[in-house]
């Protein structure tokens, strides 16, 4: 494993982190167990942080299992956001909305609360008084949590958050991927600019950089018929690497010196290892645009 500076944090991370959506696998009989062998296989492999939210389902319940039974010093971070029923990005929501989480995890305290979708929010709800902000910061005097970051897509709102030096880390995902560089054109210079942690996560594009038999129907959902020809042509220079198709993915992220983790999303040991092979493995530079 290889670690980079996390921004302003000045913690150090695993360049390739666990991230928590799936991490029950596909039985539910095994969920608990499941959980357990990915989270000991990461710590294993030199992985220090992972990434949970409330709307992973049952994701914070089962890390704080697993991180009992592992009991080790990974980093934690989590979302504010769509829990409990009712959540409206106010103070008082984000506040009840970690509580709740702490209690889920086994923790006292996470290494960073994130707004969840800041589109949802909107701008004035969470920079106005008693808006999401304020819940974050007194969070932070509470000693709920050390830092606070913002999530989405990458649209304008989370560049426009990322400069006004309010927040310590950024996640992104879906927008940046050997496809898709929508995320380096605003969020990724504005984040590094205000020297913060940055996330990269589904690096896979919802399984895109995955060979099985719905890697086409992928394809289909998230691009469209004229752009389709240079994804395909991506994919099979991709293809003639060394690597396989989700190890040179993650190869291609990690050459962005400015992001600081690409978070994976395993069901279980086996794609665990095979993405975090990435972080040994040299930066992958393409041809193809």
């Amino acid at each position: 494993m290889k670690y980079r500076r996390f921004g302003r944090t000045e913690l150090n991370v695993s360049s390739v982190s666990l991230g928590g959506a799936y991490i029950g696998g596909r039985d539910v009989e095994r969920m608990e167990e499941n959980a357990v062998q990915i989270v000991s296989r990461a710590w294993e492999t030199g992985c220090n942080y992972i990434d949970t939210a409330p709307l992973y389902g049952e994701s914070e319940r089962l890390l704080g299992h697993a991180l009992s039974e592992v009991n080790q010093p990974f980093f934690i971070a989590t979302k504010v956001g769509f829990k409990p029923e009712g959540f409206d990005y106010k103070r008082d929501s984000v506040l009840i909305s970690l509580e709740r989480s702490l209690g889920l995890l086994g923790v006292d305290k996470v290494t960073v609360a994130q707004i969840h979708e800041v589109n949802l929010a909107g701008w004035e709800r969470i920079m106005e008084p008693g808006g999401t902000l304020e819940g974050l910061r007194e969070a932070q005097q509470r000693g709920l949590c050390d830092f606070i970051g913002i999530t989405a897509r990458a649209i304008p709102l989370l560049a426009e958050l990322s400069e006004t030096g309010e927040f310590d880390t950024v996640l992104c995902y879906h927008d940046y991927h050997p496809c898709k560089k929508l995320a380096a054109e605003q969020v990724v210079p504005a984040a590094a600019a205000s020297d913060m942690g940055i996330v990269i996560a589904t690096p896979l594009a919802g399984g895109i950089f995955v060979e099985n038999d719905e890697q086409q129907e992928a394809v289909e959902q998230w691009f469209d018929m004229e752009d389709r020809p240079r994804v395909w042509d991506i994919i099979e220079e991709m293809k003639r690497e060394d690597s396989t198709l989700p190890q040179s993915a993650f190869r291609w992220i990690l050459g962005d010196n400015r992001v600081s983790t690409v978070s994976s999303g395993p069901s279980n040991v086996a794609e665990w290892d095979e993405v975090v092979a990435a972080a040994e493995m040299e930066a992958l530079r393409l041809s193809t645009t």
